[in-house]
């Protein structure tokens, strides 16, 4: 099943009144849902538009590589166009852009070239135009480059849209982090500047024994990298902190994150975030989530003047012993506001969180699931959940979500605001545990403002 299918895979629409008299210029909220994949992104494109990234899940195998499609969901209730990559390349992610462009990064390995992988960003105009450019690696000071490792995972790349302009963080394969901002003039891509997040570093991957789905994943999430860009053009780029990350880190840029560590009890902090100027100019990196041996960063996220790191703790050696967490610091300095972890049910953890107002958060994941104290298995049950949070991160209400059939995973995967404040969440329904059949279906709900901050309801 793949993205072209995507049209034809609606399953439901589901379109609610609020209570009292409708106003005509607010759509109307809605629900919509979509079989065989899950929309693992939700980001508002032009005219009330929503842009979805879907993702085909399967078994854990030796090399992560997703099944990824973007999907443009209308006014309506029906998908009106589908993005791809290029044959030959697998699409990572997707944004929209407010003229109604939309932008994919995609990547390509061939192991017989001299540098195995390849990045590519694709521009689709509303006519139908594509205009490509492949990314270029930048040269190490030192001018010796040191040779790739194996690709565990392909999911080593994001974008993020700052008006018209774009920018990219790709994890190379060696394992260096690069960030790039792209101008886009007379329908070409413009390189305004690429710099350094991280050097070269070993990574180390997990597998589950037996093979089945990775939950929350576990096994290449070291890969991950995460971008985020505030009003002011600023980047915001994050990686997990590990024993081999920070001190290469430190050696590279001249820094001392280390002095914050605590190796004699293997604890490396959770992410190291750094900020880089609009103008391509390292402003500082921090290390984040201290201590960091129970945490796993799963998202970061920019919420207007702060930065956020999600994902979820450990407590306890019960299986249930998880709670989401998330912490806020200011994006100007990289001074941490809060901290919290946060019980609502047996495990829970975050996937994401956009901000409301006055410094509040809608934050999205999965609750009520267990998992082996001792290992990577995740129950088939978990519920899905939002929670909003005040201005300190602690709960103020819960958001009721629907969920999908008894039995099977149900999580809230993405969260975004659009035009009019109105609120989006996506993400999976009837979805597997580690070990359970490996099927899923999408979900999309879409609601204003108002019935989240009064009545608890989405």
């Amino acid at each position: 099943m793949t993205g072209r299918d995507l049209p034809r895979l609606l399953l439901t629409v589901t379109v609610s009144l609020s209570c009292g008299t409708p106003v005509a210029s607010v759509p109307d909220p809605r629900e919509v849902r979509f079989a065989g994949t899950a929309a693992v992104r939700v980001s508002p494109a032009r005219s009330g538009e929503w842009l979805l990234l879907f993702e085909t899940l399967q078994p854990q195998l030796l090399i992560t590589s997703p099944i990824r499609s973007g999907g443009l969901l209308g006014a309506g209730p029906e998908i009106v166009r589908t993005y791809n990559a290029p044959e030959g390349w697998i699409l990572i992610d997707a944004v929209a852009h407010p003229s109604g462009d939309v932008s994919l990064l995609n990547l390509r390995v061939d192991p017989t070239a001299d540098y195995p992988l390849r990045a590519m960003i694709s521009r689709f105009g509303a006519s139908g135009e594509v205009a490509e450019l492949e990314l270029l690696r930048l040269p190490p000071p030192s001018g010796a480059e040191p040779p790739p490792t194996f690709l565990a995972s392909l999911d080593r790349a994001r974008i993020v849209a700052h008006g018209e302009e774009l920018f990219a963080v790709v994890r190379w394969a060696n394992n260096s982090v690069q960030a790039y901002r792209f101008g886009f003039e007379g329908r070409n891509w413009q390189q305004r500047w690429a710099t350094w997040v991280e050097p070269p570093a070993p990574l180390l991957f997990l597998g589950i024994i037996g093979g089945g789905f990775d939950n929350f994943q576990q096994g290449d999430s070291h890969f991950f990298v995460y971008a985020g860009v505030d009003a002011e053009g600023n980047l915001y780029a994050s990686v997990a902190s590990t024993a081999d990350v920070l001190p290469n880190h430190d050696a590279f840029f001249d820094e001392n994150l280390m002095a914050q560590a605590d190796p004699a009890s293997f604890d490396f902090g959770t992410a190291i975030v750094t900020r880089i100027t609009a103008q391509g100019t390292r402003s500082f990196a921090r290390l984040m989530g201290i201590p960091g041996r129970n945490k796993r960063l799963l998202n970061m996220r920019v919420a207007d003047d702060s930065v956020l790191l999600l994902g979820r703790m450990k407590t306890g050696d019960q299986s249930g012993s998880w709670d989401g967490w998330i912490v806020s610091s200011q994006a100007a300095t990289g001074q941490v506001r809060y901290e919290r972890n946060v019980d609502v049910q047996n495990g829970d953890m975050f996937w994401d969180a956009a901000p409301l107002n006055n410094g509040r958060l809608l934050a999205v994941g999965s609750t009520n699931y267990t998992q082996n104290p001792s290992g990577l298995s995740v129950s088939d049950v978990r519920d899905p959940l939002a929670l909003v949070l005040d201005s300190l991160g602690n709960v103020e209400k819960r958001i009721a979500v629907p969920a999908g059939p008894a039995g099977r995973g149900n999580e809230a995967m993405s969260v975004s605001l659009g035009d009019q404040d109105q609120v989006a969440i996506s993400g999976v329904q009837n979805a597997p545990g580690t070990h359970a059949a490996v099927f899923s279906d999408a979900f999309l709900l879409v609601r204003g403002p108002e019935p989240l901050l009064t009545t608890g309801r989405l």
